[in-house]
């Protein structure tokens, strides 16, 4: 099931559970809650390229061929200025010729895919680093989990049943903190609509993963 699917499911069932809980059904707090639905409705995808990684997909791609392109391009200049003698130092020769290789090999041995996971992983350490400053534990959890879930398995652990009661303590977490009932529970039942909707999909969820590898299948 692709990420739109997700995502809207995810804002429709938080919107619905805004509406319930919201104060005379404000309209700001129910738009906040379908956020935070179509947001818990995404996360799982994150072991993946998805609409929440889209972005950074894009940059990894243009960092994957720009490493190759500016590394082949230095050995080329720095062996034509070899060749035709022009002089400069050799610790420096020596450190651009170091710097090329590198930058090629980085090109060219490590695919997209490890650099889009970086870029991800990287903006869940910010996100901790952001949480242990101003003491959010919340934040430091949502973090961790944006900073390992780019690393596992597609429909993996982050498709388990196991991972929404995590989501649910980063949920309430939220919920302490700006002082809004119901964000911890549509955070978990957001969570668990994008596992239940990938059940309804051919190649089905391992939910119960790493106790048993079944897949669970649900039919319409």
């Amino acid at each position: 099931m692709n990420g739109k699917t997700h995502l809207t499911i995810g804002a429709v069932i938080g919107g619905i559970y805004g509406l319930v809980h919201a104060p005379a059904g404000e309209l700001d707090t129910i738009l906040f809650f379908a956020g935070i639905g179509g947001f818990s409705g995404l996360a799982a995808d994150l072991d993946g390229p998805s609409v929440l990684t889209r972005k950074l997909t894009k940059v990894s791609r243009i960092l994957h061929t720009s490493l190759i392109v500016v590394g082949l391009s230095s050995l080329l200049l720095l062996g034509w200025l070899t060749y035709t003698q022009a002089s400069f130092r050799p610790d420096w020769l020596l450190a651009a010729f170091a710097a090329s290789i590198v930058a090629t090999l980085l090109g060219l041995l490590v695919s997209r895919g490890f650099w889009r996971n970086a870029l991800v992983s990287l903006v869940g350490i910010m996100l901790a680093v952001y949480g242990f400053d101003q003491g959010w534990y919340w934040l430091i959890g949502l973090g961790a989990f944006v900073i390992i879930a780019p690393w596992l398995s597609h429909r993996g652990l982050t498709h388990t049943i196991w991972i929404v009661p995590i989501w649910g303590w980063i949920g309430f977490g939220l919920e302490q903190q700006l002082g809004i009932d119901g964000i911890g529970i549509a955070s978990m039942l957001t969570y668990l609509s994008h596992i239940v909707a990938d059940m309804f999909t051919p190649a089905g969820v391992k939910v119960l993963y790493p106790i048993t590898k079944k897949k669970f299948k649900l039919k319409l």
